[in-house]
């Protein structure tokens, strides 16, 4: 896997957008397919955050698309609550029920890792050069900030319709597409947990 950081360019209010991408999961890149003990564990820890990231994305490109439809629909009748606007409404919160899921799987691993690195048995480093303080400190930057973005979302969801003007909800929608809390610092941690992840540490 490349080491290079992908970037995370801004996002414009008619939600097209560029969501974090990685490109191969640990669990299918990594060329020590037999790690056991505390290694493995860790590393299908990581696969998992992998996967929970990718099913966020697809998540939030799909809910980017029924906020462009509900923003066309304020932009002609902003203080209207239509059949329309509910069905797309209700739309959104199914989405946002899918992207609950990931904020509980987000605060589990969380919560693994934490158990993880308090592990009697573990040999450091991990791997090539990450000890399991650093794993945790990596895991919890990037989990809180899917877990404040869950909240962004929440709020977007709980708003948008009751807006009352074009620009009201304009914001809203690029309130969600933006994804202020998952910056450039939390793709690279992430990339970071993703490379290391391939390598077992030299004895």
């Amino acid at each position: 896997m490349s080491k290079k950081t992908p970037s995370n360019t801004p996002l414009k209010a008619n939600c097209s957008l560029s969501p974090i991408i990685l490109h191969k999961s640990p669990a299918a890149e990594s060329p020590q397919r037999n790690l056991t003990g505390p290694p493995r564990v860790c590393r299908d820890i990581i696969a998992d955050i992998y996967n929970n990231i990718q099913s966020w994305n697809s998540l939030h490109i799909k809910g980017c698309s029924i906020l462009k439809q509900i923003s066309s629909l304020k932009a002609n009748e902003p203080r209207l609550y239509t059949s329309e606007l509910e069905e797309y409404t209700n739309q959104l919160d199914i989405v946002v029920s899918g992207l609950k899921k990931n904020y509980i799987a987000f605060q589990l691993l969380n919560s693994q890792v934490e158990a993880f690195s308090k592990l009697p048995n573990v040999s450091e480093p991990v791997f090539f050069s990450l000890k399991s303080a650093k794993i945790l400190e990596l895991f919890q930057f990037i989990c809180e900030a899917y877990e404040k973005e869950f909240k962004v979302k929440q709020c977007v969801l709980e708003n948008i319709a009751h807006s009352t003007s074009k620009s009201e909800a304009m914001f809203l929608a690029a309130y969600w597409t933006h994804q202020l809390n998952i910056s450039d610092n939390v793709t690279f941690k992430l990339e970071s947990l993703l490379v290391e992840s391939n390598h077992r540490p030299i004895k």
